[in-house]
């Protein structure tokens, strides 16, 4: 891609994973935002960074004022990688267009995407929101289907019954290269076509964790919107499961 990007949050996870798919600038935990403000213009920037520090009350507004922070860098487009979190729980196919409710008064991961979501659109610039779920590459950071694959026996706090809905970080990377190239903004949720069960994830990894109590509910994800973009995103999450071993092997 023939284009100048910036791509922030690339120490760890998603964000690393872009910034070696893309090249371009990094901005990381060890720089502040001001120092770009004079840069010349950025095709465009890919906002993953997220302060995620337990016990902080004042996560949502640190989170707030990075964005505001990273907006003022000179862009052309805003890529914003959000979360299909920021859905309430509805048993019904989750929408783009579904309203969202009221931003939640606590430090939870589903108030600081929703309240920097808010304060993009606010800010009238060219943007392009990305509504993952949950991410599987290289430099992911461990979730439960991680966990079970480097320690089959690890004691989870998840239920066997959670379900979950798993996309690649190539696929974001594809998916925004096709959006740019096309000229698309606006919000998409990025999720395979059908969702598994923590259980199910177990038995394709051939593990046998401890499970917990706590039962997290992905919820039924729409994604004819950016399916229509990026065709791939027709794959199942067992197929993205699949990919992502053998990417790993």
């Amino acid at each position: 891609m023939d284009r100048r990007i910036l791509v922030t949050g690339t120490g760890s996870g998603l964000g690393a994973t872009l910034y070696d798919r893309f090249g371009g600038m990094a901005l990381t935990r060890a720089d502040n935002p001001a120092e770009f403000w004079e840069h010349s213009v950025y095709d465009a920037i890919v906002h993953c960074a997220i302060d995620l520090a337990e016990g902080v009350d004042d996560a949502v507004s640190k989170n707030v004022s990075l964005l505001k922070d990273v907006c003022r860098i000179p862009h052309r487009l805003f890529v914003y990688i959000s979360s299909v979190d920021v859905y309430p729980n509805a048993d019904r196919a989750l929408r783009e267009d579904d309203p969202l409710g009221p931003i939640p008064t606590d430090a939870s991961y589903r108030a600081i995407k929703l309240a920097c979501e808010q304060v993009l659109a606010d800010t009238g610039t060219a943007s392009l929101v990305l509504r993952p779920t949950a991410l599987l590459g290289p430099t992911a950071r461990p979730n439960s289907l991680i966990r079970m694959r480097r320690d089959p026996h690890c004691a989870l706090t998840l239920s066997a019954a959670s379900t979950f809905n798993y996309v690649l970080h190539r696929q974001v990377g594809e998916f925004i290269e096709a959006a740019m190239r096309d000229g698309h903004t606006g919000v998409y949720n990025i999720a395979a076509t059908e969702n598994v069960t923590l259980e199910e994830v177990a038995g394709i990894l051939g593990a046998r964790p401890v499970y917990g109590d706590f039962q997290y509910r992905t919820g039924d994800i729409d994604n004819s919107k950016a399916k229509a973009i990026y065709p791939e995103l027709s794959m199942t999450s067992n197929e993205n499961i699949a990919a992502f071993i053998q990417e790993c092997a």
